[in-house]
């Protein structure tokens, strides 16, 4: 009977664990580089957070984005976006503003992925665009969404 309880309350626990409908959001420090996974597994996103004036102030903020999607066709054209949203964000382009390492650029705002379906790039922003905010970013493939990475936020505190 004890065998019976302990098992119940180890399935409901496992059972409300698994259904909690609350992410974890990463936070990133300033002055460090974090490693924020796509959701499916495929790639990452690297954020990396510098200049942060000595006060703690972020106006002079930067932040690089850098973006390592696997799993895509090579034929395909993607655009890579960050904000709250899919649909509501920046979108990296154009080529003045990009650095790529894996794939190709395709118009303005366009991206071809390199014969193994990989596509490596980044883009720096000005940290005020973001801070602050849950933001995640995404891969889209015609509009419609490929990848997600896990959300992030920056954190509005400088390590010791």
């Amino acid at each position: 009977m004890m065998r019976r309880i302990v098992i119940s309350i180890l399935v409901l626990g496992l059972f409300v664990t698994g259904c909690s409908n609350e992410e974890a959001v990463m936070e990133v420090e300033v002055y460090t580089a974090e490693d924020i996974p796509f959701e499916d597994g495929t790639g990452r996103v690297t954020i990396a957070v510098e200049d942060i004036n000595d006060d703690g102030s972020s106006v002079d903020g930067i932040i690089d984005i850098i973006v390592l999607a696997k799993g895509l066709k090579p034929t395909g054209n993607y655009k890579i976006s960050f904000g709250e949203s899919s649909q509501q964000g920046i979108v990296f382009g154009p080529e003045e503003n990009v650095v790529i390492r894996f794939g190709t650029m395709d118009g303005k705002t366009s991206f071809q992925p390199n014969e193994q379906g990989e596509l490596y790039v980044s883009m720096k922003n000005p940290l005020r665009v973001i801070h602050g905010k849950e933001v995640r970013v995404f891969v889209l493939e015609n509009g419609k969404e490929v990848l997600r990475s896990e959300p992030f936020r920056v954190s509005n505190e400088i390590p010791d």
